[in-house]
């Protein structure tokens, strides 16, 4: 079971894709970075049911509990558009290849820019934030860099 799995206050999908609503998740070349990242969160005033650090297989692992024909149905047509499922494709990747994920807890636009000016200064090699009205690439966005 994923360190995810019961992580995410809201569910963690929209539409059987990866969507985890209110959260601004980073991604970081290695578990170390990630828990240094973590670490400013915590002193930044981030409470401990609102963020956390986990390894690429962690994040591999939540992926493969979204199973299912409509899942598998909407993820592929999400990929035809090019839209969030390109993103998480994106973190797949980088999780099978050592890196680790940032998730933070942000209902609301100031927690928000207060969690992303905390991790902007760690450069993570991607990072968006998954809000009401659609996806916000903040870092790494897969289709320009």
């Amino acid at each position: 079971m994923s360190l995810f799995t019961n992580f995410f206050k809201e569910s963690d999908t929209q539409l059987g894709i990866f969507y985890p609503n209110h959260y601004l998740i980073a991604v970081f070349r290695n578990l170390e970075t990630a828990q240094q990242a973590l670490k400013k969160l915590r002193l930044a005033g981030f409470a401990e049911d609102e963020v956390i650090a986990a390894a690429g297989q962690d994040f591999i692992e939540l992926a493969k509990e979204e199973t299912g024909l409509g899942s598998f149905l909407m993820q592929a047509l999400s990929r035809f558009f090019a839209t969030e499922q390109m993103s998480h494709d994106s973190d797949l990747d980088l999780a099978r290849h050592g890196a680790a994920f940032v998730a933070v807890h942000c209902p609301t636009e100031k927690t928000k820019k207060e969690a992303w000016n905390v991790l902007q200064p760690e450069v993570p090699l991607a990072a968006r934030y998954y809000a009401n009205g659609g996806m916000e690439h903040l870092a790494g966005d897969f289709t320009t860099d």
